[in-house]
């Protein structure tokens, strides 16, 4: 078959659960900032004439509503973040 190389072996890469949950929180809140513009931007999408259009109360209603999401959306990633960063705290479950 094949000869061993003398290529290094690919070791697995093991990173700490702590570590993992604060990157993939910090990933998120990366992201939400683009998140937010393009919900923002899906009512200029929207029909305005015809049948199919969207009144502008609807269109209000939903960009407070987006709005409003995201404000808890940051206030749950600045909390899990002030969490994953706190030394005392020891989250191994």
């Amino acid at each position: 078959m094949t000869e061993p190389s003398d290529r290094p072996v690919a070791s697995a890469v093991f990173h700490e659960r702590k570590t993992y949950r604060r990157r993939r929180v910090i990933d998120a809140a990366r992201i939400a900032p683009f998140l937010t513009v393009f919900l923002w931007s899906i009512p200029l999408v929207w029909p305005q004439t015809g049948e199919d259009r969207v009144s502008s109360a609807s269109a209000l209603i939903y960009i407070f509503a987006v709005w409003a999401g995201v404000i808890l959306l940051t206030f749950g990633l600045s909390r899990a973040l002030a969490k994953s960063m706190d030394p005392q705290v020891d989250d191994d479950r």
